[in-house]
């Protein structure tokens, strides 16, 4: 029984240091776990973290039952290599050495998720049962490890990771919907918990939202679409309105990757990075402006004129800004003097208008008048049940605006988040 237990350890060790396609998988602190038990080390303390890493990972995606085979499942449908990318493009791997590669990957994955870990070790331990018919505390339905755990065919199973991949995408791209760019790593980073807004959390703006919708949705589509600019004082819904689109498209393969101004001189290396994805992405630049010593304006100007470093076909930029021509202008710039005084100012004047230019689309999203801000109190308050009368929400509404920061949307939001917490204070 000895010999026979460390034969199957072995084999386990062999059909992981087998993988081809996959191998960055032995990186993960599970599989390396994995390799350390199967040599008789620190078997307990590896169990120990084995039993620890799936739990988490369990209770993020919020999946039960056999959780090292779950788990396995996941660490190859979130892979990301040569095969899951092509696949995410949507290209044919059929009849080719890639498909075969694959093929022998998956089978291993099928021989590993076949273990009991109990199987492992000579010791009863019962928490190893409890793992193998864990009951998460939310639970999420995935059609893809409910799936996968009913197919036994090899070809068939395969079949389901293709499909994957080429509906969600591979790596952290099917992971997240939103990210932010690293500066240190170089890399976009998943953001796990998003912004979760809609519009129909947005009162108001509905021809702007439209317009908005309408430019995104040709992009998602693959039809021409442009850059847009959201101006507008601040408070308006701008970058709201920008994040519940990747939420109403992200289905459909939209990403948001967000970026700060001085972030502007890495886009070449995060453009040639998305060019090769699978998947469609807005570049977001919340709250754009340049000062007059700035000079990456420039460099904008150059991406968005499609320079020398063009942007992909599956890439677009959305910025906000406060500001209608994003660059700061000076009186000096509109005088006038000499002949020669007055071209020199029109060409610096040209100069700092000419990147809002390079938007194809300009929003303007305006202050809300007393009456819209008050429409909009109203609306919120009937979504949170707030039992007080218009006339008294009209009232505290305004006065609430005096002293805080103004008309706004987000001031109404303000205002309500108030009011939710003095009525269950009451």
């Amino acid at each position: 029984m000895e010999d026979y237990r460390k034969e199957y350890m072995r084999e386990i060790i062999l059909n992981l240091d087998s993988l081809v396609l996959y191998r960055t998988i032995l990186d993960d602190p599970v599989i390396i776990c994995l390799k350390e038990i199967c040599k008789n080390n620190d078997t307990m303390l590896n169990l120990s973290k084995i039993g620890s890493i799936l739990v988490e990972n369990a209770e993020t995606f919020g999946y039960g039952g056999n959780l090292f085979k779950n788990y396995l499942l996941n660490l190859f449908l979130y892979n990301e290599n040569q095969f899951s990318m092509y696949c995410e493009n949507n290209k044919s791997i059929e009849n080719t050495s890639l498909y075969n590669l694959a093929l022998n990957d998956i089978k291993i994955l099928k021989s590993l998720i076949s273990i009991e870990l109990s199987s492992l070790i000579k010791e009863n331990i019962p928490a190893l049962y409890e793992l193998q018919n864990y009951k998460p505390v939310n639970k999420s339905e995935n059609e893809f490890l409910i799936y996968a755990n009913a197919v036994s065919d090899e070809k068939e199973f395969l079949k389901t990771f293709i499909t994957f991949y080429s509906t969600s995408g591979c790596g952290d791209i099917s992971l997240y919907r939103s990210f932010k760019y690293d500066d240190k790593k170089e890399k976009i980073i998943g953001i796990k918990k998003p912004d979760s807004i809609t519009f129909d959390d947005i009162i108001g703006y509905e021809s702007q939202t439209k317009e908005l919708i309408d430019n995104t949705e040709a992009f998602v589509k693959g039809f021409p679409a442009n850059n847009v600019l959201l101006v507008g004082s601040r408070g308006t819904g701008k970058s709201s309105s920008v994040k519940a689109l990747i939420n109403k498209y992200y289905a459909n393969g939209l990403r948001l990757i967000e970026i700060t101004k001085e972030q502007i001189i890495k886009l070449p290396e995060l453009l040639a990075t998305l060019k090769s994805r699978g998947r469609r992405f807005i570049i977001f630049i919340d709250d754009l402006s340049f000062d007059e010593q700035e000079i990456q304006y420039k460099y904008m100007k150059s991406l968005l004129d499609g320079g020398s470093e063009n942007k992909p076909d599956n890439v677009l930029f959305y910025a906000t800004s406060n500001r209608r021509h994003l660059i700061q202008e000076k009186w000096s710039d509109r005088q006038r003097g000499s002949e020669s005084a007055e071209i020199h100012t029109q060409d610096t004047l040209n100069e700092k208008l000419s990147l809002a230019d390079r938007f194809g689309i300009t929003i303007s999203y305006p202050k809300p008048t007393p009456a819209e801000y008050v429409n909009i109190v109203k609306i919120m308050a009937r979504r949170n049940n707030i039992p007080l009368s218009d006339e008294i929400l009209e009232k505290e509404a305004l006065k609430w605006e005096l002293n805080q920061k103004g008309i706004s949307g987000r001031t109404a939001k303000q205002f309500i988040n108030h009011l939710v917490w003095q009525i269950k204070n009451v």
